[in-house]
C-alpha cells in the first residue's frame, strides 16, 4: 500500500489527516505543497491551475480535496 498525501503546515484538515495517518501506523508520504515546488505543481495540474489541498493518493488512485466523511471511509477500507 502506498499513501502520498499533499497538503499545507497548519491547515486542519491536512494536520487531521496526518495525525490519523500516524495513529493508525499506516505509512505515508507527506508533501507539503507551501515548500515542495514539485508537488505544488502537480496539485496547480490537478486542479487546472489552482493550488486546492489536502491531496491524497492511495495506491494510484486519486482523492481531490476529500472531506473528513471520505477520508474516513478510504481509511476504513484500508485497515
Amino acid at each position: 500500500m502506498r499513501v502520498i498525501l499533499y497538503g499545507k503546515k497548519g491547515h486542519a484538515h491536512t494536520v487531521a489527516f496526518k495525525n490519523y495517518l500516524r495513529m493508525s501506523e499506516i505509512p505515508f508520504i507527506y508533501k507539503d505543497i507551501s515548500v515542495d515546488a514539485e508537488a505544488k505543481d502537480h496539485t496547480k495540474e490537478l486542479y487546472g491551475g489552482m493550488l486546492k489541498f489536502p491531496t491524497l493518493f492511495v495506491d494510484g488512485e486519486v482523492y481531490l480535496i476529500p472531506t473528513s466523511d471520505e477520508f474516513n471511509k478510504i481509511m476504513k477500507e484500508l485497515i
